[in-house]
């Protein structure tokens, strides 16, 4: 978990309503942070820093000289749609999820794959590593106006925790999960994503190493995914019972089922 113990700035858009303010200021206290006026934020932020901006439409984003970062379903619609026409999306055949399933995703990161994930299972507990990412896209689940009613209820079957997930796996008794999932940032990034590449300022880079995957296959019921890419090294570190994925993309999801 991100030290708590700096001050993060919260402010509103330019020109905000009373009720900006107030979901600034309660988010403040609430996360042990410091509400600034957005004309006097300038003031407290360097070159390098970052605050979290509460918008118009209540909407939370963090900002920082050149850049910024929001909640959007991203290419979840998508996918939903593709899925709905063909029967084919490489996520949700390696995960297989049921109507009764809970989902642990390990590296939750914008929430578009346990927005799409959670339409299938009864409940998705996602985990992100970095403070940043967890506030923005956990206001984001809870505030966004989807169109989806699948969007919608898909949404609420979604719990977010702000941890490293190294530590929160060993926190879990075992057989006490029903499936495991795991998409760490890759190796070999691919910068043209322009929905990821906010992302990267915030994102936790640790390696994933055999040791967790035993971790997540002890905690598991069923089975446990990791995604990388196909050239990324940890199909050389890791040992997965079957691949499955797109050569096209080179994105794999290696699947480990429980014995």
């Amino acid at each position: 978990m991100e030290n708590q113990s700096m001050k993060w700035i919260f402010t509103t858009s330019h020109k905000p309503a009373k009720q900006q303010v107030l979901k600034a200021q309660h988010l403040a206290t609430k996360y042990s942070g410091r509400y600034i006026s957005r004309r006097h934020v300038g003031k407290y932020i360097d070159e390098k820093g970052f605050y979290f901006v509460v918008e118009k439409d209540m909407s939370l984003s963090a900002k920082w000289k050149g850049g910024s970062f929001f909640y959007h379903p991203s290419i979840s619609k998508i996918k939903m749609k593709t899925y709905t026409k063909t029967g084919h999306d490489f996520l949700i055949e390696s995960i297989a999820p049921s109507s009764d399933d809970k989902v642990l995703d390990l590296t939750m990161g914008l929430g578009s794959e346990a927005l799409l994930i959670a339409n299938f299972a009864k409940e998705v507990i996602g985990v992100e590593g970095a403070f940043p990412t967890y506030l923005v896209v956990k206001e984001g689940l809870k505030n966004y106006k989807y169109k989806e009613n699948w969007m919608i209820k898909a949404s609420k079957k979604i719990k977010i925790i702000n941890n490293n997930y190294k530590n929160y796996i060993r926190l879990f008794k075992d057989n006490s999960i029903d499936i495991v999932y795991c998409d760490p940032m890759f190796e070999n990034p691919n910068y043209k994503s322009s929905s990821l590449n906010p992302l990267r300022r915030f994102a936790v880079y640790d390696l994933l190493t055999q040791e967790d995957i035993n971790e997540m296959v002890r905690i598991s019921k069923k089975r446990v995914i990791i995604k990388a890419r196909d050239i990324d090294s940890i199909w050389n570190r890791i040992k997965v019972e079957k691949k499955m994925g797109s050569k096209r993309s080179g994105i794999i999801f290696g699947v480990i089922e429980k014995k």
